[in-house]
């Protein structure tokens, strides 16, 4: 439970020698790289750039993401979860990934899927041209020879419903001579028809069509329009065949799945460990590179270099300055506790100078969220859900983190289902030690209670902070005379008699003592008091502290009555026959599900809210920096590393 000790290093190699090291560096794995900057005026020092390496590795990237996502669209759900991860070694992956034959596979793939979508496209346009042309179907005339025709004026096209009316009204008011208008169909409130009239009424027509809203058809054929739908028909026929065939060859390129996902993993790497070399600053012959390595590995670092690069490079490794900000961190916990990493790494990690605060939310997170799930059903199916889940479905490392987080969640939502007395919402009745419908007044003070502990334990954090890096007096300071302020005016509300005067005392004698030293690191007289009236002021703050863990009450009160009055609604239907008995199954399990689902949720925001708002505020600032590894895992591929522990 604790952030990993890390060590500076500096390397001097020859040029000539980058790429076994970039191979060495990165099956070590555990190396994070400074990214150097180089001043202008030193004109000998310069940036190693690989931007045409990473360029050509991008382009396989995007070839290959495009081929793999082309795939898997053509499989169904089966078909893709029979693919399972792999693991392999470093080396393995690089000799399989050199040896793959990507650029001869992906030729063929990417002509199954140019004809696939041109096909598609096709079939799309003729569908919209034939979907135009049902609307003119009963005018079987070649219809490029009306429009053009010298004889007389002729147009097709459509008027919508609004205009239509008074277009036929105004026709016989016009008294067009020639004039003639035939409808051919209706379809979407448009009327489709062909206008007719001599050359001599042409200009007059035309206008009197445009004032009436008639929009022209674009119908682009020389034939009939019944022969045009016909030969569109046939058309599509054909090319759905092709397009067919061109699916099932791309899904018959699925047994290049695996290697195309293990394939992907190698340029991932690959492009990982060139763009390395991008952080090295260089003269005309020589490497330089800073970065920082467990301090555990510090031997097998010396001796891999060793082995590599023979007696041609110099190493200065050192102990990392706990206070530089740079020091990038890896957070060290056991099996147990290691999933609420991704609640703090949610928050920020600590800087490298702070302490890892996993233990201290494993504890208090999994009391906050148990208690505001309260339920034995709801944690019994959070429990064995995420269990069923993990062992049937393989995971990816963050989602199997927060699955692993959620078995703790459901586990302590069993325990205090049966603190509560609560299945379901009391469906079966059980013996519990609090009755969440009555002892009302019993949970606001455990809320309280449960608050109180955990902002004195996050307080306490900070002492021995202070401790460890040498300021004892600012432990007295900064946590002893708040445990006094605060703790006193507790007691001082809670006690009576002879306890309360002592509890009084404690407290003035806090609270002088932060007036008198909470502005100490100002200058001035006036600037110390000032300093130290503001900090006595942050009194106020306590108070929200502790009514916001008021809303442990809250959750598990409002759960508790959705799923109560789930439970009314099926004693009430149960009754009602054999009809009423479906009914109030599928009531009970739809309703309770979205409720386990709100109360999960709830639970799991305002849980995070109370540890990031509550208790971070009390010792935590965070903003460390995450450590780059060299080796990056997939999907399907798992690279079997030491880790930085051995």
């Amino acid at each position: 439970m604790a952030i990993v000790k890390m060590d500076k290093f500096n390397l001097f190699s020859f040029e000539n020698n980058r790429k076994s090291l970039l191979d060495i560096l990165q099956k070590f794995n555990y190396v994070h790289f400074n990214d150097l900057v180089v001043d202008d005026k030193e004109d000998y020092l310069k940036k190693v750039s690989n931007q045409d390496n990473l360029t050509r590795i991008d382009e396989k990237r995007s070839k290959l993401e495009y081929a793999i996502n082309s795939i898997e669209k053509s499989l169904d759900k089966e078909e893709k979860s029979s693919l399972t991860k792999k693991d392999m070694s470093l080396d393995n992956l690089y000799k399989e990934g050199e040896n793959f034959r990507f650029d001869e596979i992906y030729p063929q793939l990417k002509e199954y899927i140019d004809i696939r979508d041109k096909s598609q496209d096709k079939i799309k346009n003729l569908k919209a041209a034939n979907e135009e042309l049902e609307s003119f179907k009963a005018l079987d005339l070649d219809i490029n020879s009306i429009e053009n025709s010298h004889r007389f004026f002729v147009e097709i096209g459509s008027i919508a419903d609004q205009f239509y009316k008074d277009f036929d009204q105004d026709l016989v008011k016009k008294d067009f001579k020639t004039a003639l208008v035939v409808d051919l169909s209706k379809k979407n409130s448009l009327n489709y028809l062909i206008a007719i009239s001599s050359l001599e009424e042409a200009k007059d027509f035309r206008e009197f069509l445009r004032d009436h809203g008639f929009s022209k058809a674009n119908i682009k054929t020389k034939k009939k329009v019944s022969e045009k739908i016909a030969l569109n028909l046939e058309e599509i026929e054909n090319l759905d065949k092709k397009l067919k065939d061109s699916e099932e060859k791309i899904k018959q390129m699925k047994i290049f799945l695996p290697d195309f996902y293990l394939y992907q993993t190698y340029l991932e790497n690959l492009r990982k460990k060139e763009a390395s070399s991008e952080f090295f600053i260089k003269t005309k012959r020589i490497d330089f590179v800073e970065g920082y390595i467990p301090h555990n590995l510090n031997d097998k670092f010396k001796k891999d270099l060793k082995e590599v690069l023979g007696e041609d490079f110099v190493l200065d490794i050192k102990e990392a300055d706990k206070d530089d900000p740079d020091v990038p961190v890896i957070l060290d916990n056991n099996k147990l506790i290691k999933p609420y990493e991704s609640v703090v790494e949610t928050y920020s990690l600590p800087k490298y100078n702070e302490v890892d605060p996993t233990l201290l939310v494993s504890i208090f997170y999994t009391i906050f969220t148990g208690f505001m799930l309260g339920d034995l059903g709801y944690g019994l199916i959070l429990f064995i859900g995420t269990i069923l889940l993990r062992k049937y479905k393989d995971l990816p490392e963050s989602t199997d983190k927060m699955a692993r987080l959620f078995t703790r969640v459901g586990l302590s939502g069993c325990v205090f289902g049966l603190i509560f007395g609560s299945f379901f919402g009391g469906i079966i009745p059980l013996p519990g030690l609090i009755d969440t419908q009555k002892d009302f007044n019993t949970l606001m003070v455990i809320s309280l209670i449960i608050g109180g502990i955990s902002l004195f334990t996050a307080l306490g954090v900070k002492a021995y902070m202070l401790i460890r890096d040498g300021d004892p007096l600012g432990a007295i300071f900064d946590v002893l005379l708040w445990y006094m302020a605060v703790g006193g005016a507790i007691a001082l509300y809670l006690l009576d008699g002879s306890g309360k005067n002592v509890a009084k005392i404690i407290m003035i004698i806090g609270m002088i003592g932060i007036v008198l030293t909470g502005g100490r690191e100002n200058k001035s007289v006036g600037g110390k008091v000032a300093g130290g009236l503001y900090s006595l002021y942050g009194m106020s703050s306590w108070i929200g502290d502790f009514v916001s863990f008021l809303r442990l009450m809250a959750l598990v009160l409002s759960g508790g009555f959705v799923a109560y009055s789930v439970n009314l609604i099926v004693g009430m239907l149960w009754p009602a026959g054999i009809l009423g008995k479906i009914g109030a199954i599928i009531v009970f399990v739809i309703f309770q599900l979205f409720n386990l689902f709100l109360s999960t949720l709830s639970a799991y925001v305002h849980s995070l809210r109370l540890v990031y708002v509550e208790m971070f505020n009390k010792f935590y600032e965070g903003g460390g920096k995450k450590f780059r590894q060299m080796i990056e895992n997939s999907k399907f591929i798992n690279i079997i590393t030491g880790g930085y522990n051995g």
